[in-house]
């Protein structure tokens, strides 16, 4: 029974070849599975192949996307420190420009004094030292032109805060230190990104179309 239901299984052209040569029968035939034996490893390596450039596509789309990540997040970092940078600058400048112009009213103050009161001495001598402590701080955060521009300012108070000055010699520094603040302010702007120039134009006059206009023009210090 065994036998003749192997007989059965195999294919009609070996059972026809069986009969007249029976080691024929035995034979894989093309096209059996017994054919497709030497094509599985090539099949398996096939397969690792694969598997290794799903494997290299994984670990580079990750490093394309570690360095993505990395370039944003530094991208961010810098953001947010010039935004630091830019808002502590505002806050010095304020203090710079507002101790400034406090040094140079007290100046003016102790100058049209004919002698030394207490008080006013009090406050020139607390508006110098407030004054030069900004300013150092302004030379540690500013930008050469700011720095430059500070100095001029700086050095031109000064030479009023320094006092023995005649009335004429007085008003003339004067007037070039307000010359100072406007090319400060100037300079302030631009590394501050805005646009524009806070100097007042050549000829300025506030009073122009009143009855002062005249008067106001025959003025030496431009204010």
């Amino acid at each position: 029974m065994g036998a003749a239901t192997a007989y059965q299984t195999r294919s009609p052209l070996k059972r026809s070849l069986g009969r007249t040569d029976p080691a024929l029968a035995t034979e894989p035939m093309i096209g059996e599975d017994h054919a497709m034996a030497p094509l599985e490893p090539i099949v398996a390596a096939s397969a690792y192949v694969a598997a290794a450039f799903g494997l290299a596509g994984s670990l580079i789309g990750g490093l394309i996307a570690g360095t993505v990540s990395l370039r944003v997040a530094r991208q961010a970092r810098e953001a947010a420190e010039r935004s630091w940078m830019r808002d502590s600058r505002r806050e010095i400048y304020d203090r710079f420009l507002t101790n400034a112009q406090k040094l140079l009213i007290a100046c003016e103050g102790s100058a049209s004094l004919s002698e030394s009161i207490g008080a006013v001495e009090d406050d020139f001598r607390q508006a110098y030292l407030n004054f030069f402590e900004v300013y150092g701080v302004v030379q540690t955060v500013a930008e050469r032109p700011v720095v430059d521009a500070a100095r001029v300012y700086a050095y031109r108070l000064l030479e009023l805060a320094r006092g023995g000055l005649e009335p004429a010699r007085f008003e003339r520094v004067a007037q070039l230190v307000r010359f100072a603040r406007h090319e400060t302010i100037d300079a302030m702007r631009t590394e501050l990104g805005l646009t524009g120039s806070a100097s007042p134009p050549k000829g300025f006059n506030p009073f122009a179309g009143t009855d002062l206009e005249n008067e106001f023009a025959r003025r030496p210090a431009e204010r």
